[in-house]
């Protein structure tokens, strides 16, 4: 950015500040969106945990993004900022059933990631559709810390649950409309998330009223000039394809979902500790 616009924002408001550009915002999310040119239905869905900055939820809404959240003050603000509740998934993790069904009465995706929890909220509201949230067991991310989809993880059920899963399900009469998963962050071995993807679409298959597939995400960012990063362009191309014939064998045309944060808006910001930079 032009150190010129950088110097004047810093004398107009003051420094130091964090100043963020929207126009490498757009372009981050038409890159994702160009990527998965091939799917008839794609829903990116901004994760507020990235940066909940409400100007910068506004410009997400703007640019057609839906919201993921972790917590029910991410889902007031995702309203605050214009966010219909259809457009927002609620994915929390350790939460009480009286936080669900807050979000619940708000009218927002809710995204369940424990049997108990399921069950809970399944005998006491079996109208209300839900996502679940699957532990494909799949080591990915950067490191161990930011790899959440592995056996140990406490993020997700099981995939060895299933049928437990699934027995919940039939007691309670509830409806499953989404499953998702999030393998971790900073993921660049394309072909492990083309393998974990795969679980969770023979995961799918013992599931009927499906509207959605959420793949997480989790992509590599560059941090620094030459820094590597995920090719989103052939996961794009692979995952697309693949996902397209899923439909058709599945009958249906499904929503492909995915979870961008910091993919989205880590190359943005600019700290600004001084005028004169």
């Amino acid at each position: 950015m032009d150190t010129t616009i950088l110097n004047q924002v810093a004398a107009d408001f003051g420094a130091p500040l964090y100043l963020y550009d929207s126009a490498t915002i757009q372009s981050q999310f038409e890159r994702l969106t160009k990527a998965f040119k091939s799917v008839p239905r794609l829903k990116l869905n901004y994760a507020a945990k990235a940066l909940s900055n409400v100007s910068i939820l506004r410009l997400m809404k703007h640019l057609g993004s839906g919201l993921d959240t972790v917590s029910i003050q991410e889902v007031q603000l995702g309203l605050l900022a214009g966010f219909s509740p259809e457009e927002i998934i609620y994915t929390p993790n350790g939460v009480s059933l009286k936080e669900l069904e807050e979000a619940a009465a708000l009218g927002v995706q809710i995204n369940i990631d424990n049997l108990s929890v399921l069950e809970q909220f399944g005998s006491s509201h079996p109208q209300v559709p839900v996502c679940i949230r699957i532990n494909p067991h799949v080591m990915a991310g950067g490191h161990s810390n930011i790899s959440v989809g592995h056996i140990d993880s406490k993020f997700g059920i099981s995939i060895h649950q299933i049928p437990h899963l699934l027995r919940i399900v039939e007691l309670t009469g509830m409806k499953i409309n989404g499953i998702h998963m999030h393998t971790g962050s900073d993921i660049l071995d394309i072909e492990v998330f083309l393998y974990a993807s795969e679980i969770l679409f023979e995961t799918a298959k013992n599931f009927k009223d499906l509207d959605f597939i959420d793949f997480g995400s989790g992509f590599k960012v560059p941090y620094k000039e030459g820094d590597i990063q995920t090719n989103v362009e052939e996961l794009g191309l692979k995952l697309g394809n693949r996902f397209n014939a899923f439909c058709k064998e599945y009958g249906k045309d499904l929503v492909l979902a995915f979870e961008p944060g910091k993919f989205l808006v880590s190359q943005a910001g600019f700290f600004l500790a001084r005028v004169n930079v």
